[in-house]
C-alpha cells in the first residue's frame, strides 16, 4: 500500500465526498422538507461557530452575500436562526441559532452519529482503532488553521459526537 502524502491526499479526495454524499442523503431524509441541503449546512455552520457574520456563512457555502442572505432569511422565517445587531459594532449583524434551531441541529447530529456508528460497527476492533487514530491525526492537521476562522470573525467550536 502506498502511504505517500500524494496517495493519502488522493484517498481523502476519493473518500470524503463519498462519506459526505451518504451523510447528506441520510440527513436530507431525516431533516424534513422545511430545510434545503444548503440551509441545513448553514444551520450546522451556525451550530458549530459563535458570533457568525453573513460573510462567514457565504464563504463557508461558497455563495455570494445576497444568496447567503436569502438562505439565512429562510432559516429565520422557519424560526431556526436569528439576526442580532452586534452590540460592539452596529454595522454588523450576528447570526445565531434559536432554541428550535439548536434542537434541529442537535437532532441532526444525533441522527448522523447514529448512522455513522452503524457503518463503522461493521469494522473490526482493530480497523476502528486505526480509523480513530487517523481521525485524530487529521483533526490535528486540519484544525490548525481551519477555513472558517481565517478571517477571525467566527470562533470554531469543535463538536464531538458521543454515543
Amino acid at each position: 500500500m502506498d502511504d505517500s502524502p500524494r496517495a493519502c491526499a488522493n484517498a481523502l479526495l476519493d473518500l470524503v465526498p463519498l462519506i459526505m454524499r451518504n451523510i447528506r442523503a441520510k440527513v436530507r431524509r431525516h431533516s424534513g422538507p422545511e430545510l434545503s441541503v444548503a440551509q441545513f449546512r448553514a444551520l450546522a455552520f451556525l451550530g458549530r461557530n459563535d458570533r457568525v457574520m453573513l460573510g462567514d456563512v457565504a464563504n463557508f457555502l461558497a455563495l455570494t452575500l445576497p444568496a447567503a442572505s436569502k438562505l439565512i432569511d429562510g432559516l429565520v422565517s422557519v424560526g431556526f436562526a436569528t439576526r442580532v445587531v452586534d452590540p460592539d459594532d452596529r454595522r454588523k449583524v450576528i447570526l445565531d441559532l434559536t432554541a428550535a434551531g439548536r434542537r434541529k441541529y442537535g437532532a441532526a447530529l444525533k441522527y448522523t452519529a447514529d448512522f455513522l456508528s452503524e457503518r463503522v460497527a461493521e469494522l473490526s476492533d482493530n480497523e476502528r482503532a486505526s480509523v480513530a487514530r487517523a481521525m485524530n491525526a487529521l483533526n490535528r492537521v486540519f484544525t490548525e488553521d481551519p477555513p472558517e476562522t481565517r478571517n477571525g470573525s467566527a470562533r470554531l467550536k469543535v463538536v464531538r459526537l458521543r454515543n
